[in-house]
């Protein structure tokens, strides 16, 4: 049996720029574009009478913070596949999406086969994220200097704990918080490993090999 196409909602209050994303996702026969949105009011009447699987989402609308819908539409269809769509490249922007429950992210001039590598993997439940926002875009400054100082072999609590000025406990804090939050952008084997924050810590440090200033 074939596997049947994604059914998709675009969420853009620029018209010309959802029937162009509309044309080219039509050209996919694994895409359905079901409906389109301008604003949250057509975007929730939709969803309340189409059967849509993934939703693609820009951030910046007349009448709304996509972000803020965002987090909306996962409160009431928490299984949902919610993809940003945004010319918005700052990490804040990414922060906050992960922390509404988008499953995606993606700049629109980004190459085409990205974008349908990035609806094909959320939609399946998988996470697409751009890489500088894996893990530390989440992170307080804090929490970002936890993570690259823990992944220094020669770093326990006590030694993060002195190099940052504060007290045994509140590293335990940060690192509370850190695994928290990682929790909601990685897989479960991932977050199952007990060393992962040791592992991560090791790579940030490869990918930022000075101390994070912000």
């Amino acid at each position: 049996m074939p596997n049947l196409p994604i059914k998709i909602l675009i969420v853009d209050d620029h018209p010309t720029f959802r029937h162009g994303i509309r044309d080219l996702l039509e050209t996919q026969p694994s895409f359905r574009v079901v409906a389109e949105a301008g604003n949250a009011k057509e975007a929730w009447r939709h969803l309340e009478k189409t059967d849509i699987d993934l939703v693609l989402l820009d951030i910046s609308m007349s009448d709304t913070d996509g972000i803020e819908l965002a987090s909306e539409l996962r409160g009431r269809y928490p299984d949902l596949a919610i993809l940003m769509l945004t010319m918005h490249k700052e990490d804040a922007y990414i922060r906050r999406a992960m922390a509404a429950g988008a499953k995606g992210y993606v700049i629109k001039d980004a190459e085409w086969e990205d974008i349908f590598k990035a609806i094909h993997k959320v939609a399946k439940g998988g996470k697409f994220f751009p890489d500088k926002a894996w893990p530390e875009a989440l992170l307080t400054l804090s929490e970002k200097r936890v993570l690259w100082l823990t992944g220094h072999r020669e770093y326990d609590t006590a030694r993060i704990a002195s190099h940052m000025g504060i007290v045994d406990a509140t590293v335990n804090t940060h690192r509370h918080n850190i695994w928290q939050k990682l929790k909601s952008i990685l897989p479960e084997v991932e977050t199952s490993n007990p060393n992962l924050l040791v592992i991560l810590g090791v790579e940030y440090r490869q990918r930022c090999p000075e101390y994070p200033m912000e």
